[in-house]
């Protein structure tokens, strides 16, 4: 369906009317990521779209706290449409470069870690294949990677520094160096780039917030689909889900892979 620019131009608009600054300090635009958050997720916008509106967004206040967030959504849609440049040098932006960081902050870090190390993975899978053509079976170990001439050594670690878990498997005796396994420590079953970017978009964080919990330093409780009560504190993470954010009005939560953006409970 083609989206009418006027209200494109509205959206823009919107963000940078909702945009405040106080002296040094940014004011989270809460009203511009809210509605930037209902447009991208309206079937109805195309990729390029709701990356105009993040741009937007960013242009407006780069200080802003909330740019993490909008950065993080801007670079999957980057990544969905084989953009990895553009989607590398954003997640590259979303690194904690110092401490101390905030909950949201540290969260767009593992975030951004974790799609950079998907994306370093396929590259440890090109050697691996070029190995394969040559001896038409894998190596057993990745040391084998640095004997590749004439091609760059991939990264031997993840994002986190940490080495790839790699072992040849198969269930047939004598094909083992027919199969491998290829992962994260960190990201474990989750390091493959295109299983992950096929999930639909916040499709795991399917939490309704209920209520902030009373004598409970900024903590909510959460309703599950199947209606049980899930409890989150700001910057704790339970079943891959954090609540990375609690503001005035919004709440914003990640999986690690996505955000989500919801209303704030009263």
């Amino acid at each position: 369906m083609k989206v009418h620019s006027s209200l494109i131009i509205f959206f823009v608009a919107l963000i940078a009317v909702t945009t405040h600054c106080r002296g040094q300090t940014v004011e989270a635009n809460e009203r511009g990521l809210w509605n930037l958050w209902i447009t991208g997720t309206n079937s109805a916008f195309q990729a390029s779209e709701v990356a105009a509106l993040c741009q937007q967004f960013k242009a407006a206040a780069p200080r802003d706290p909330l740019v993490v967030v909008v950065s993080g959504f801007e670079a999957w849609h980057h990544l969905k449409h084989n953009k990895h440049d553009e989607a590398i040098k954003i997640f590259n932006s979303m690194l904690v470069e110092r401490e101390p960081a905030t909950p949201l902050q540290r969260a767009a870090d593992k975030m951004a870690r974790g799609w950079l190390t998907r994306l370093e993975r396929e590259q440890v899978v090109t050697a691996l294949k070029r190995i394969y053509r040559l001896k038409i079976e894998f190596p057993a170990s990745l040391e084998e990677l640095k004997t590749l001439a004439d091609t760059p050594l991939p990264p031997l670690t993840d994002h986190w520094g940490k080495p790839w878990d790699y072992r040849l498997e198969s269930s047939i005796k004598g094909m083992e160096s027919q199969r491998y396994v290829l992962e994260s420590s960190t990201l474990g079953p989750h390091s493959n780039l295109k299983k992950v970017l096929a999930l639909p978009y916040a499709d795991g964080l399917k939490l309704t917030p209920v209520r902030l919990v009373a004598g409970v330093k900024e903590t909510v409780e959460f309703k599950t689909n199947d209606g049980q009560s899930a409890f989150r504190q700001l910057g704790s993470e339970s079943s891959r889900i954090t609540l990375a954010y609690l503001g005035s009005n919004i709440l914003v939560l990640t999986d690690g892979n996505h955000w989500s953006v919801v209303a704030k409970p009263r």
